[in-house]
């Protein structure tokens, strides 16, 4: 739950606030409103102004800290880690303010760290002034909302509603807040990779690993995490997890034996550069005669270290969110962070949320923030023409697209990019008179349609809405 106290601050790989060596001592530019671009006019031969709608400018936040060390070396180490990490910006970078729930990006433009001869044995001071170009302000959690496409003939089903459902992590350590114990480096071309267990930006949690690819370029690099039951044959599996990388990769989950060394993967291609906490999850099914003790999770890239968090393996198509025993409501099922854990029911707010069940083809996304948000919508095919309508303010938007099965198309509202494969642009597809929609605080509704492709019976074009609570 958000909170009035500033507490814990994260910028890049350094976190200041509560347990670190570096004291918030102000705040400003956060809750303030940023300048007011107004479109008023003067009334020509009368008193007062035409007056138009009011936008605001860039946001600028500034930092006051306090450095404590213990000795003039450790000082000077600490200012030469937050020089390093303040350095001028190509592009904008996310500040998170974790312990009240808000994210901004910005830049940092000015840094002070002033020389105090009567105070340099073991404390100082420093200031950073970030100009933020989106003056947003985010939620630290994105919310997704899933549905397939309406049917009136096979009728609906959610595979994404799943308010009331009992859910096990079958992964016996699942994220990294006591040891790395029951989980191991991933390197099959036996390049060198290792991982180290770290602290201060975790996924749920305040602890992570972070993985360093082997000599070789475009290594796989990854980790394996034991399962505490096993995926028998034929059975049908969800692996999901958290992962921060710094580059564009090839993201990779996967089923293991530990025995044979068999595996089942699941491959999805990270399109854009990702510098923030990411979940990825896919279903894997086991084929006959084969048996799965193991998750793993990969990537192959040619970037540099990258971390991993959250991890969790569940029975069945359906991801649910992130579950371990040391959550509200859940529970550990044996020895805590050596067994698996369960969560009896769903818990609202947690990870992602998503839409409940309501008549076909339709799903609610709420933005519990007070500014309008930008969402991003993903389709995927099999579907003909696809159209999504925003209920509640009648904006929408048509496709005059054919998606196959294995293809999708993403739509950026903020920017209206719109991406066929996340990469190839495909503005020409949208449909004259369409309305760009946007997320209005409270609830809103959206409505799919498209058209079935022959051979595609039961609809699975699925429609997927990803946002942030956004306030000004």
């Amino acid at each position: 739950m958000a909170q009035q106290r500033i507490g814990r601050i994260q910028w890049g790989d350094l976190t200041f606030g509560p347990g670190s060596r570096y004291h918030v001592t102000a705040v400003e530019g956060l809750d303030d409103m940023p300048d007011i671009r107004s479109e008023d006019m003067e009334r020509p031969g009368q008193h007062g102004d035409y007056t138009g709608p009011d936008y605001t400018g860039p946001r600028v936040i500034q930092l006051g800290l306090g450095l404590r060390a213990d000795s003039p070396d450790e000082l000077r180490a600490l200012t030469l880690a937050l020089r390093a990490a303040t350095q001028p910006q190509q592009q904008p970078a996310p500040l998170q303010l974790l312990d009240q729930d808000t994210l901004v990006y910005g830049k940092v433009r000015r840094r002070s760290i002033p020389y105090d001869a009567e105070h340099l044995w073991r404390t100082g001071t420093a200031a950073l002034e970030l100009y933020c170009a989106d003056p947003y302000l985010y939620s630290l959690e994105e919310h997704a909302a899933t549905t397939k496409s309406y049917s009136p003939a096979a009728g609906r089903t959610y595979p994404l509603a799943y308010a009331g459902t009992t859910v096990t992590n079958l992964v016996m350590n699942p994220s990294m807040e006591v040891d790395t114990a029951l989980t191991d480096p991933y390197d099959p071309g036996a390049t060198g990779v290792t991982r180290v267990r770290t602290s201060g930006s975790g996924q749920p949690g305040l602890w992570r690993q972070v993985v360093t690819p082997g000599t070789t370029a475009l290594s796989t690099s990854g980790i394996t995490y034991n399962l505490g039951a096993t995926i028998t044959a034929e059975q049908t599996a969800t692996v999901s997890a958290w992962l921060r990388t710094p580059y564009a990769a090839t993201i990779q989950l996967r089923l293991r034996n530990s025995v044979t060394g068999a595996e089942r993967v699941a491959t999805v291609t990270q399109t854009a550069i990702n510098s923030v906490w990411t979940p990825y999850f896919a279903a894997i099914t086991a084929g006959p005669g084969e048996t799965f003790d193991r998750a793993v999770i990969s990537i192959t890239g040619a970037g540099g270290a990258w971390a991993i968090d959250g991890v969790m393996c569940e029975t069945g198509p359906v991801p649910h969110t992130y579950v371990d025993g040391d959550q509200a409501g859940c529970v550990w099922n044996g020895t805590a962070h050596a067994s698996t854990s369960t969560r009896p029911s769903l818990v609202v707010g947690t990870n992602r949320t998503y839409g409940a069940a309501g008549e076909s083809g339709r799903v609610a996304a709420t933005n519990a923030g007070a500014a309008p948000a930008y969402p991003v919508l993903r389709l995927d095919g099999p579907v003909a023409n696809p159209a999504i309508e925003q209920v509640n303010t009648g904006a929408g938007i048509t496709l005059d697209a054919t998606l196959a099965e294995g293809e999708f198309v993403t739509i950026d509202t903020r920017t209206r990019a719109v991406l066929y494969m996340g990469t190839s642009p495909r503005r020409s597809w949208v449909r004259a008179g369409s309305r760009w929609p946007l997320l209005m605080p409270g609830n809103n509704t959206f409505a799919y349609r498209g058209t079935a492709l022959p051979g595609s019976p039961g609809q699975s074009s699925l429609l997927t809405i990803t946002w942030r609570d956004t306030s000004l």
